[in-house]
């Protein structure tokens, strides 16, 4: 849903939680190119092909880690396969920042009693880590894994099980994504989307809010859910 009005108009709003999940690489973290080179560099070092980052990222709809090993080694992903990728992880992610702004954006919905999760298509050992290096770990009480999401993005059950463990349903929530998948998944699952786009991803011409800076996320969600924030100055 991408109505910047869509609930404005509901009566009973203001007695609603609002819970806002987010996407994790390339939308609270600047990961896109340190996460898709490790598995661009496993794949090599398990004999696979040459392939970029943009090549991973363009295959990580498809599902967790070993779909994705297994998409590129042409074989089904072994323990040892995904041991050696964890290390090559394990680097990126100990590498791994906020972007500029999250973390006082986070800090606002926080204020604003606000119930914030995660889906994202990382597996659990990868963003535990990713979060831990970051200092976002605090944050969220919800992280859904792509590795514990029945169907991978854009299905929706990934997000419908973080808002679901936020006790807020679909309709009362916002999911911030800086991918098409993201707002797909969003649209599915019947909730509001965001595109975060100030991660290097912002597209002219976006059917769907975009926020070009984590500030602005704030001013979209007053919006979108009627003012009911107080988020707004």
């Amino acid at each position: 849903m991408s109505d910047a009005g869509a609930v404005a108009s509901d009566p009973d709003a203001v007695a609603k939680p609002i819970a806002v999940v987010f996407d994790l690489d390339g939308t609270l973290v600047d990961t896109m190119h340190s996460m898709p080179l490790a598995y661009a560099d496993t794949i090599r070092a398990l004999g696979g092909p040459a392939v970029t980052p943009d090549d991973i990222v363009a295959t990580w709809h498809i599902g967790p880690t070993p779909v994705v090993l297994a998409h590129f080694l042409g074989r089904p992903a072994e323990p040892s396969d995904l041991d050696c990728f964890r290390r090559k992880a394990n680097a990126a992610a100990s590498a791994a920042r906020a972007f500029p702004g999250v973390v006082e954006m986070l800090d606002r919905l926080d204020e604003a009693d606000c119930r914030l999760g995660i889906f994202t298509s990382a597996t659990r050992h990868t963003a535990d880590r990713v979060l831990a290096a970051s200092g976002q770990v605090g944050y969220f009480p919800v992280v859904v894994c792509g590795d514990e999401a029945r169907s991978p993005k854009p299905a929706p059950d990934g997000l419908v099980l973080a808002c679901a463990s936020l006790g807020v349903p679909v309709s009362e929530s916002v999911y911030v994504g800086d991918a098409d998948v993201d707002l797909r998944c969003a649209e599915a699952a019947g909730a509001h989307g965001i595109h975060a786009g100030w991660g290097g991803s912002l597209r002219v011409g976006s059917p769907h809010a975009v926020a070009r800076t984590p500030g602005e996320v704030l001013e979209l969600l007053t919006r979108l859910l009627g003012g009911r924030l107080g988020l707004a100055g």
